[in-house]
Order: C-alpha cells, then sequence, then structure tokens
C-alpha cells in the first residue's frame, strides 16, 4: 500500500517533470544564440525528467520482488 501510494507520487512528479521541461524547451531566450547556452538551462529539467522515471522503475522492482 505504501508503495502503490509513493508510486503515484512519483507519477505526479514525472507528469509535472515533463510539463516544465516541455515548457522550457519551448522558449528560447536572446542571449541562448548558442545552443550550448540553450542545453545548460534546459538540462536541470531533463535530470528530473530522468530521476522521477528511474524511481518510478526501482518501485515496480521493489512490487514485484514483493509479489
Amino acid at each position: 500500500r505504501i508503495l502503490d501510494q509513493e508510486i503515484a507520487d512519483e507519477t505526479k512528479l514525472l507528469a509535472e517533470a515533463r510539463q516544465k521541461l516541455a515548457a522550457e524547451e519551448a522558449v528560447r531566450s536572446g542571449n541562448e544564440r548558442n545552443y550550448s547556452r540553450y542545453l545548460e538551462r534546459v538540462q536541470p529539467y531533463r535530470d528530473a525528467v530522468a530521476t522521477h522515471e528511474r524511481n518510478i522503475e526501482a518501485i515496480q522492482r521493489e512490487i514485484a520482488n514483493l509479489k
């Protein structure tokens, strides 16, 4: 039951992180003519999405191990 709640929370956080990433990728400010600056700004959002995806996978493995 606790793991089910954790997976629900992580799924919600993943959806929010993906939404923020999409919003940030859509915007390109004037000082980001250099693509590397754009990547530096967007990378934390990509990292957050990856972290939540890994957390969900880990919780799913835990649930599978219990069965």
